[in-house]
C-alpha cells in the first residue's frame, strides 16, 4: 500500500495505518473522517480510465445515437442496415449515417458487408446491458418522481 498524509488546517498527519487514524479529523475547517478519505484515495479511478468512461458516456448522450442504439438491441435479426434505421426513426440516410460512423468509431456498434448494403449490430453484451440498466434507472427515477408528487399532493 502507498502510504500519504492528509493535510489538515493545523498539521500534516503522519502515513497512517488503519490503528494508527483518528476517527476524525478537520481539514481546511471541514470534519471529515480520516479512513474515508485514505479509503477514497486509494482507489481512486485513474485519469485514462476515466478520461475513456466519460467518452463512451458522452457519445451515448445523444439521443439519436440512443434511438440508433435501441433499434440494433431490439432488431429481429441483431443487425439493421442503414435505410431500414433511417426509415424506422423518420431520419435521413446521411443523419443516419454519421450517428453509425460515431458510434463505430467508439466501437460501440460493428458493421458488414453484402454487396453494397452495410449492416450494423452491437458489438457486444457491455453496450446491451449499459442501454437497458439506463432504461431500467429511468423509469425508476420517473415512477419516484410520480410518487413523489403524489404524496406532496395528498
Amino acid at each position: 500500500m502507498v502510504s500519504q498524509s492528509v493535510e489538515t488546517e493545523h498539521s500534516i498527519l503522519p502515513p497512517a495505518n488503519a490503528h494508527d487514524i483518528a476517527l476524525e479529523s478537520t481539514y481546511k475547517g471541514r470534519s471529515i473522517h480520516t479512513e474515508h478519505v485514505l479509503a477514497v484515495r486509494r482507489n481512486v479511478l485513474t485519469t485514462d480510465t476515466a478520461m475513456r468512461i466519460a467518452s463512451l458516456f458522452a457519445v451515448l448522450s445523444d439521443p439519436t445515437r440512443l434511438q440508433v442504439v435501441y433499434a440494433l438491441l431490439r432488431a429481429p435479426s441483431g443487425e439493421l442496415c442503414v435505410g431500414d434505421l433511417a426509415t424506422g426513426l423518420g431520419r435521413d440516410d446521411t443523419t443516419i449515417s454519421h450517428q453509425l460512423r460515431v458510434l463505430r468509431n467508439q466501437q460501440i456498434v460493428a458493421m458488414r458487408k453484402v454487396g453494397r448494403i452495410v449492416y450494423y449490430r452491437l458489438v457486444d453484451e457491455h453496450i446491451r446491458l449499459l442501454l437497458e440498466l439506463g432504461m431500467t434507472h429511468t423509469n425508476e427515477t420517473s415512477i419516484s418522481s410520480k410518487e413523489s408528487e403524489a404524496e406532496a399532493l395528498a
